[in-house]
């Protein structure tokens, strides 16, 4: 009959054999886990200094874009203040002087024909609230000033009506000198009142009534410049 060698052992020593054997392979086993676990901490700390170096990037452009917002919101307002002076500052210059527009009828006058009457009168126009509001399809990064509660401030605008009484010799005087106030640009319409035969000094001449109106648009200026260049063109 055989035996194994183990036969011969002490049973204590083979017992103890055993059981380091299976303390080794614990230990193993425990190193292995640490391992594992160490790797994956390492990874996850990289991953977290990753995501920290994407926020901080994130928030120094944040910070970055705020200020650049920060100077066009500056820009945009002093712009605003600039445009509104700018307004202000046009509404206060007279765009249809008197004595120039008078001598516009004047110099459109037939000879033979007089004024007795000149009168200008001028009506300004209220603003409403469409007036400078922004496009509801037009974007816009801040607030216009009807969204922010306030109303845009605008240059003050007129309608000017003229009526003039004066005396010509015969109709034919008097319907040249209208058909030349149709021709003016600014005028935007023409009305003869009335035109009638009266005495002047024993004289029968044809009294006449008319009556223009300018819209709030019209600046005299503007004609002259047209003139101007009409006559550099023409040399």
């Amino acid at each position: 009959m055989s035996h194994t060698t183990d036969d011969f052992l002490p049973r204590e020593y083979i017992e103890h054999r055993q059981d380091r054997r299976m303390h080794l392979a614990a230990t193993a086993l425990f190193i292995i886990v640490v391992a594992g676990l160490a790797v994956g901490f390492l990874l996850q700390r990289t991953s977290w200094t990753e995501i920290r170096n994407i926020r901080n990037e994130v928030s120094q452009r944040y910070m970055h874009a705020a200020a650049q917002v920060q100077t066009l919101d500056e820009l945009e307002h002093q712009m605003d203040v600039v445009q509104k002076r700018a307004m202000l500052a046009a509404g206060l210059v007279d765009r249809l002087p008197r004595s120039v527009l008078l001598a516009e009828f004047i110099n459109r006058m037939p000879e033979g024909l007089g004024l007795m009457e000149f009168e200008l009168t001028t009506t300004i126009i209220e603003p409403t609230e469409t007036d400078g509001a922004r496009p509801a399809n037009q974007p816009s990064r801040v607030q216009t000033a009807t969204e922010s509660g306030t109303a845009p401030i605008e240059p003050p605008r007129w309608n000017t009506a003229i009526s003039l009484l004066g005396f010509a010799p015969t109709d034919v005087h008097v319907s040249a000198f209208l058909a030349s106030l149709n021709d003016h640009p600014l005028l935007e319409t023409v009305t003869l009142i009335f035109s009638e035969e009266v005495e002047l000094n024993d004289v029968p001449v044809r009294q006449f009534s008319i009556r223009a109106t300018i819209g709030p648009n019209a600046d005299i200026r503007s004609m002259h410049l047209s003139d101007a260049s009409a006559l550099e063109a023409g040399q």
